[in-house]
């Protein structure tokens, strides 16, 4: 082999090796070898500090790291799909070799521009538009449509910024848990609102916690994915079913009959959730628990 390596290559290393260092400050860390490298740098475990001095793993995110230089980062194709096909919540993280820092910026925003406009390819950019809002709640719009099927996205500011220093502090390593615990359990009701085609409004601010918030923002779709959506709601129906089963008072034969219509509305529309005919015979089977016996 040449005894030589690529300065742009030695620096993107260096980046990388310092961003799983600086993530180990708030979770346990799987840093991917390069020959194992698709695209994923690091798959992180938060950790909860406990009273008991011990750290307990919770929620798994997964983090692709850049040095702080890179202004923008183009997917198309396979690579678009993979991003958005994560079944983990995203993050870019930008590493500052210079400053010892890293600014760690949720990917949730491409998923939206995906589901919005069908992009086919999209130019991710760090930091907040100057495209006027289209959805309420909005700020600003975090995309844009460009030709070809194509969107440039921006992030948005980064969900947390912090340096080495930072990662040795108590109060630090609270405040980051609390913040990143909130973000994620939004982002994986995100993950599953965009597989029913929907996703929310969300708007954070830089190690804010308290600036985090969620609201309804649109969906997509029409008669034809309906087959498709209610096969995904399918197992909550008849959760809700078994629970009415176990009701004693009037309000679980009222849950078993809207279930019922339900049900029977949605297979005239061509979408079947009970092809077995369960909620009736569990209808039929309440009906016949709860009915009085004859007197004698």
């Amino acid at each position: 082999m040449p005894g030589r390596l690529q300065r742009d290559f030695r620096s993107g290393n260096l980046a990388e090796h310092l961003g799983v260092l600086l993530l180990r400050g708030v979770a346990a860390v799987a840093d991917v070898p390069r020959p194992e490298d698709v695209g994923l740098d690091a798959i992180a475990t938060l950790l909860r500090p406990d009273d008991d001095d011990n750290y307990y793993a919770e929620d798994t995110f997964v983090v692709q790291l850049k040095s702080a230089s890179a202004k923008s980062i183009k997917y198309e194709g396979h690579e678009l799909r993979w991003l958005i096909g994560q079944a983990q919540p995203m993050f870019i993280g930008l590493v500052s070799l210079a400053d010892s820092k890293i600014s760690l910026y949720p990917t949730i925003h491409v998923n939206h521009a995906v589901l919005a406009m069908h992009a086919e390819w999209v130019t991710v950019r760090f930091g907040v538009s100057d495209v006027p809002a289209l959805l309420r709640g909005q700020k600003w719009s975090p995309w844009r449509g460009e030709e070809n099927h194509g969107a440039t996205v921006w992030l948005g500011e980064p969900l947390l910024r912090w340096t080495l220093g930072d990662i040795v502090q108590e109060h630090w390593i609270t405040n980051t848990y609390t913040t990143l615990k909130r973000f994620l359990a939004l982002a994986r009701h995100e993950i599953q609102l965009l597989a029913l085609r929907q996703c929310s409004v969300l708007d954070w601010s830089t190690n804010d916690r308290a600036s985090i918030a969620s609201q309804s923002g649109m969906m997509k779709g029409g008669p034809d994915d309906l087959g498709s959506i209610a096969q995904q709601c399918a197992p909550c129906l008849h959760a809700l079913m078994l629970r009415a089963m176990t009701s004693d008072d009037s309000a679980g034969n009222s849950l078993m009959l809207s279930l019922l219509t339900m049900a029977a509305s949605l297979r005239e529309m061509g979408a079947e959730v009970d092809p077995e005919d369960l909620f009736g015979k569990f209808f039929f089977a309440l009906q016949a628990r709860n009915r009085p016996e004859d007197a004698t």
